[in-house]
């Protein structure tokens, strides 16, 4: 990881990332010798978002300015939900385009800086420093210093292959590495299906509390998720009370996209993956943290306007009702408006749970 512009290397011991506390403080000595001057101002050229026809043009490598306008767009567009104010000429508002402050209608700088008070970018905090100051952002002079050294530094990392650590054959390291309880693994997908073994149920129905107790370990097993061939690092379980069962072996990032709702319901095979455990398949159900994504979901294909130039885009947002049932207001981006306020009762979202089920069963 990097501390402001400086790299820092870390070691895992008993499954917990650590880091050498004499590298620590000769980083923190390297940026505490910087010169600092709080009032020495420079143009940040946080220059806008390329907009396409599927929607906002995320850089694909690491860029701290587009971070920064990505950050304080989407503070504007929850900022416009929640004062009811589209700024596209459908619904009042202050101005159309950024104000006085630099800022977009509905944004200020209270809002912001209380939502940005613990973002960071390379464990530095960008908003703190940020100013407006007539026609352009400032920020102090080694602040964005920093921030441009690890940028490249950060993208020259991004850019060095991974080696294999069976065949030496060279590769993406984002797509090659696994976690491990000492460490990350790199193996390519020709030698990771070589050493390793399909998951075949072996586990199935087994409580993943019998598997802790017993120390039995995923690591010897490929990831039931993944399209290429890949280590698994954990073992996957259904956390409904009074269900708990294994579903089978996955690697660090698919285990960490099982928490992301309806984007990790729409990846191919997902469904079928949570219905591994024996119980849901029985009930015709899926975990309840999975139920606002499957609805949200829905809502995404059946209610989103035909106007949305990006429906995949455009935001759904869920209250949950005591029956079991939730209200939602969908927002398009393109065009500013908040139709399609209604509710989803329970009894539709049972319906909606169980069509999600069946399909899966089907495939």
């Amino acid at each position: 990881m990097f501390f402001g512009h400086v790299p820092l290397r870390a070691y895992k011991h008993s499954n917990r990332w650590k880091f050498v506390e004499n590298d620590v403080r000769q980083a923190a000595l390297t940026i505490a010798a910087l010169p600092w001057a709080p009032e020495d101002l420079i143009d940040a050229s946080l220059l806008p978002l390329h907009h396409g026809p599927e929607g906002p043009c995320w850089p694909t490598r690491p860029d701290w300015r587009a971070d920064i306008r990505g950050a304080i767009q989407r503070a504007a567009h929850r900022a416009r939900m929640d004062h009811r104010c589209a700024c596209s000429g459908q619904a009042p508002c202050p101005q159309p385009g950024p104000g006085a402050d630099g800022l977009p209608c509905s944004l200020n700088w209270e809002e912001l800086r209380e939502d940005h008070s613990a973002y960071t970018i390379a464990c530095v905090r960008p908003f703190a420093g940020l100013r407006w100051v007539g026609d352009a952002w400032l920020m102090p002079r080694t602040l964005v210093l920093i921030l441009d050294a690890w940028q490249e530094a950060q993208r020259r990392l991004d850019a060095t292959p991974a080696q294999c650590s069976g065949c030496g054959a060279g590769g993406n390291v984002l797509d090659w590495r696994a976690a491990t309880t000492s460490g990350w693994k790199i193996l390519c997908p020709a030698c990771a299906a070589a050493s390793l073994r399909p998951y075949c149920g072996e586990l199935q129905g087994v409580p993943y509390a019998q598997v802790r107790k017993r120390g039995l370990s995923a690591e010897g097993f490929l990831c039931v998720l993944c399209p290429t061939p890949r280590p698994a690092s954990f073992w996957d379980h259904c956390h409904t009370p009074g269900h708990g069962l294994v579903r089978g072996p996955v690697c660090a990032s698919c285990n960490g996209k099982e928490r992301h709702g309806k984007e990790y319901l729409e990846a191919s095979g997902s469904v079928r993956h949570l219905l591994r455990c024996d119980r849901c398949r029985e009930q015709h159900t899926l975990p309840q943290h999975h139920w606002a994504g499957a609805v949200r979901r829905h809502l995404h294909d059946q209610a989103v306007p035909e106007d949305c130039e990006w429906p995949r885009h455009a935001e759904v947002r869920l209250t949950p009702r005591a029956d079991g049932g939730y209200d939602y207001v969908l927002h398009c981006w393109t065009t500013g408006s908040r139709r399609g306020v209604g509710t989803v009762t329970a009894a539709e979202a049972r319906q909606i749970i169980s069509s999600l089920v069946r399909a899966a069963d089907r495939q």
